[in-house]
Parts: structure tokens; C-alpha cells; sequence
């Protein structure tokens, strides 16, 4: 049985993205784990480490780490889940002359990342591979509400990007609920083991990223038959022009506009807006869970 160890931190998105591989690699034969990186180790436990697993799964930002421990670097297999990811690999790669990294495979959860890293390294010795994240559909499953009285946000509120500037723009989800005559309920910082619960409380997402490379609660809210509005950002850019949802556009007052209008449509009309909830889980149900999106993990490890 081939053993995959996940290099990570048990967290916010990467918890549940991760724990569902491990739940998912396990169906395909493959046995996985986690390894919190934010706790240090043995330079024998890694010895131990490396003896026990065929591969080591991290961000492109802990390469350097792994290699510390004396990981091979043909064991190495990296995996962005943002432009962060790739910024901060560009400055790692050119510090610690990771060009000449002969890692596995290097993996990107969306083209757009697959793109960037092939651009910013034309003369590596590996090209990027598509991946994609997954939920597990049964989990966030609820009945949808019978009308629109509760609109949520998924994770920070203000989260900024390699450069310093907020993408996330949760001050703008608060301003068209409120212009909405609608409640706001964050998600504030619960665990990730708390958001299928949390769904039920909501009856509505909003996601007013400027930039997402997935996405997540887009994800989770949908399969909580929860309506989904964002900007054309991550996966929810694809998905919503096939059922995921209703995107609207990116820029502030457009937004605004368009979200309010949305909001006050479906809090107008319960029926419609149920609806659209349940058209928006059976999309969800067929597109989102690990089983549909597994088979490009695996072939990282191949």
C-alpha cells in the first residue's frame, strides 16, 4: 500500500481539505496521514518518517523545510492552493536555488496557478498538474431553508495577499446584508469540524473575493443547499455559470448593486428562493464531492 504523508497544519482550510484526502486516498488503496508543520521534529523522526512514507505532501512555501529534514527530494510532492503559494515560491526557489529541486510533482488547485508557476518557471525541471479540491458531499448535506432571513461569510473577513492588499473584502458582505434588511452572521473562527452545523445557521453565502484559487465555503454552503453568490473568483467562477450559484461582479459598486438586488429578490419571494437552493445542492451533488476530483491527486503520486 503506498503511504502518503501530508505535511501541513490541521486548520482552517487545509484541515478539512486535507483530512477529506486522507478519508478519500483510503478508498484508492492508499494510506495517508497528517504532519503539522508547525511543530518541530527530530532530525531521527524524520529518518523514521521517510523510512515509513513514499511521498510528503506540503505548500511550495515548506520545501525548504522537508529538505532540511533530509527528505529526498524525489519524495517531495508540492501542492498550491493560492497565489500566495506561487509568490512565495518564486522568492523561496531564487533564495535556495530550488530550480534544481527534482521534486515528484508539483501540483495547483486551479489553472489559473498551474499558468503562473509554468510562467515564473519556464526552465524547471517539472510542470505544473492540475488538481481539485472536494468536500464530502453527505457532511454539509441539510435542508435548504424555507426562506432568506440570514446571510453568512465564510472564514476572515480581511485577509490580504502576497502583497498586502485585502482580498477577501468582508466589510462589503456586511454592507449589502445590511442594505438588504438582512442578518449578518460570520462565521467568525470556528473549526472546520463546526462549519457543517454552521451552514444550517445561514440561509444564504456571499463570497466578494478579488482573488480565490477554490474557494471552499462556496463549496460547503452549496452542498448545505444554501444560495451561493460571489464574484467570478476560484472554482465559483466555472461553477456558477453551470448551476453553482449566481456571480455577480467584482468591482465594489457593481457588487454592491448586484448582490442587493439579488438579495432582495429571493428574501422577496421565498418559493423562488428555495428553489434556487434546491437547484444549487443537486448541482453541488454531482460536482463537488472527493469522488469526482480524486483521480488527479492520485496521479500526483504516480
Amino acid at each position: 500500500m503506498k503511504k502518503i504523508l501530508f505535511f501541513t497544519q490541521n486548520r482552517w482550510a487545509f484541515g478539512t481539505i486535507h483530512q477529506g484526502l486522507v478519508k478519500e486516498l483510503y478508498k484508492h488503496g492508499i494510506y495517508s496521514n497528517l504532519l503539522d508543520y508547525t511543530v518541530s521534529y527530530s532530525k531521527q523522526e524524520f529518518d523514521f518518517f521517510v523510512d515509513i512514507y513514499d511521498y510528503f505532501v506540503t505548500n511550495p512555501e515548506t520545501i525548504p523545510t522537508l529538505m532540511s529534514y533530509g527528505v529526498p527530494s524525489q519524495k517531495i510532492v508540492a501542492v498550491a492552493h493560492a497565489e500566495w503559494d506561487i509568490y512565495s515560491a518564486a522568492k523561496d526557489f531564487v533564495h535556495h536555488n530550488t530550480n534544481n529541486y527534482d521534486i515528484h510533482a508539483y501540483g495547483c488547485i486551479s489553472d489559473k496557478l498551474v499558468n503562473m508557476f509554468n510562467d515564473l518557471h519556464p526552465h524547471s525541471k517539472i510542470k505544473a498538474k492540475r488538481v481539485t479540491n472536494g468536500i464530502h458531499f453527505d457532511l454539509f448535506y441539510a435542508n435548504p431553508s424555507n426562506s432568506l432571513e440570514t446571510v453568512g461569510f465564510g472564514g476572515k473577513m480581511v485577509g490580504c495577499n502576497f502583497f498586502g492588499v485585502d482580498i477577501k473584502r468582508g466589510d462589503l458582505v456586511e454592507k449589502v446584508t445590511n442594505l438588504a434588511g438582512l442578518q449578518f452572521l460570520p462565521n467568525a473562527t470556528y473549526h472546520y469540524m463546526a462549519m457543517p452545523a454552521y451552514y444550517k445557521t445561514i440561509d444564504a453565502i456571499i463570497m466578494a473575493s478579488t482573488e480565490e484559487a477554490a474557494g471552499m465555503p462556496m463549496l460547503e454552503a452549496a452542498a448545505a443547499g444554501r444560495l451561493c453568490i460571489g464574484t467570478p473568483v476560484g472554482y465559483f467562477n466555472h461553477n456558477s455559470d453551470s448551476g453553482g450559484g449566481i456571480k455577480v461582479r467584482i468591482d465594489g459598486d457593481d457588487f454592491i448593486n448586484d448582490t442587493v438586488k439579488i438579495l432582495e429578490h429571493y428574501k422577496a419571494n421565498p418559493e423562488k428562493y428555495k428553489q434556487k437552493c434546491l437547484d444549487i445542492q443537486e448541482y453541488a451533488r454531482y460536482n463537488y464531492d472527493w469522488k469526482y476530483v480524486i483521480d488527479g491527486w492520485i496521479e500526483l503520486f504516480n
